[in-house]
């Protein structure tokens, strides 16, 4: 395969208007919590994270955010999925950003 490799990065920790700033320039790479919600998203939805108190977790999945977006109100990121291009839009994911945002 392709060697990749990595030649700079920053970190921005939980500095939410660095990292839409960086977004501008380059790509960041971050762990969505998954839940059962996740595997069953295609081209179109949005992934809120859990649906209920009953919702299987998973664990986490690096993502790619590659665009920040609004759409009807709510915040979203496109994300490019590391599970390969036969799973949600080509792999590529829209994530709401308000399901981690009320977690915390």
């Amino acid at each position: 395969g392709d060697t990749i490799r990595i030649e700079d990065y920053t970190f921005v920790g939980e500095d939410f208007k660095a990292a839409l700033n960086i977004l501008q320039m380059k790509l960041i790479g971050v762990s969505l919590y998954v839940f059962q919600q996740y595997w069953g998203i295609k081209k179109g939805d949005i992934y809120r994270g859990p649906t209920s108190n009953n919702t299987k977790y998973y664990g986490f999945h690096v993502v790619l955010i590659v665009d920040a977006f609004m759409i009807n109100g709510d915040l979203v990121f496109w994300c490019k999925s590391s599970s390969g291009k036969h799973i949600h839009d080509g792999g590529y994911i829209t994530v709401s950003f308000h399901y981690e945002n009320e977690r915390s």
